[in-house]
């Protein structure tokens, strides 16, 4: 693959696996919540593992799809933070 289609696949990869990974703190927050903690912490191993094998699999094709699909996770954080009202107290 050329170095214009590792940092494509690496940015949409990054950004489709970021928006998984920071949506589902919403979800893995309602569950520790509910008292529902080790159902918690087994969706917090899998969102991990989940974004440590994308980044794992971008590695096989270079640094440099490693590098945008961190820049494609960031994309997706602030994305996320972007449309989620926050309050502090």
């Amino acid at each position: 693959m050329n170095l214009i289609g590792q940092g494509a696949a690496g940015l949409v990869l990054g950004l489709a696996g970021g928006l998984v990974h920071f949506l589902s703190l919403a979800w893995n927050l309602k569950l520790l919540l509910s008292g529902r903690t080790w159902r918690a912490l087994g969706l917090q191993g899998l969102r991990l593992a989940m974004t440590a094998t994308l980044l794992a699999g971008l590695a096989h094709w270079g640094v440099f799809a490693v590098l945008t699909g961190l820049a494609g996770l960031l994309v997706a954080r602030y994305l996320t933070l972007r449309t989620r009202k926050v309050t502090t107290s």
